[in-house]
């Protein structure tokens, strides 16, 4: 005989199970004022980061000051940490990317009751990652983590091709020059800076005409920790 007490829990279990993608259409305030703080942190290369957000009833659009390249591919890093951030927090979301005019792409959220395929690691990584440019130590890079960083550029459509070694290793990532492309190279070099940090491994980036360049390494026991506002 069950009891009076689990008799009363049932309801409860049976709204989860029957909970779907148009039960809850659009985080709370407070959900999306920190998914919109992870994307903050994404990296701008300048001083004035070129993304905005507008926030609708069942949306988060994603617009841009302006439109050089530099800058898309900082809002395709902003939309990434996006992405991530919703995961983190419970979220999955559809993306509409089509660049026209300011506006760049259009984040659906939707309720997502798989906790196992949330990006909490990359979530965490959001606030440690720094841009460090100082000199990295001579530990070599493995393979194995150099192989995560390809796989988390090719999620995002992009690649990697490894340039140099030596403080590091260089690897500059491969995508075409459209608008689009841009944005989703921005998506992808945020994915491979968030899983840089994942693995323990300092980074910086330096953007080069048309080459995006990713320098990875080991930083020094002894150094120095980076200020927080450094993206």
């Amino acid at each position: 005989m069950r009891s009076r007490d689990a008799t009363r829990a049932q309801p409860r279990w049976a709204t989860m199970r029957d909970m779907d993608a148009t039960t809850v259409r659009m985080p709370d305030a407070e959900t999306v004022e920190e998914v919109l703080k992870l994307a903050s942190r994404a990296p701008t290369f300048d001083a004035v980061p070129p993304a905005r957000w507008r926030i609708g009833a069942d949306r988060l659009e994603l617009l841009t000051t302006r439109m050089d390249p530099v800058a898309l591919i900082a809002c395709g890093a902003a939309l990434h940490h996006v992405r991530i951030g919703l995961s983190a927090l419970g979220w999955s979301c559809r993306v509409h990317r089509k660049p026209k005019g300011d506006h760049l792409a259009t984040v659906f959220p939707r309720w997502e009751l798989d906790p196992f395929s949330n990006e909490v690691a990359s979530a965490a990584a959001v606030s440690l990652r720094r841009s460090d440019a100082r000199t990295f130590s001579d530990q070599e890079v493995p393979i194995s983590a150099l192989t995560w960083l390809l796989q988390a550029a090719q999620a995002e459509g992009a690649s990697l091709v490894p340039v140099s070694k030596g403080n590091g290793v260089v690897l500059s990532l491969v995508a075409e020059s459209d608008d689009l492309a841009l944005l989703r190279g921005g998506e992808a070099l945020s994915s491979v800076l968030l899983a840089a940090t994942v693995w323990g491994l300092a980074s910086h980036v330096r953007i080069d005409g048309d080459a995006v360049l990713i320098r990875v390494g080991w930083q020094w026991p002894n150094a120095e920790p980076l200020p927080h506002s450094a993206r």
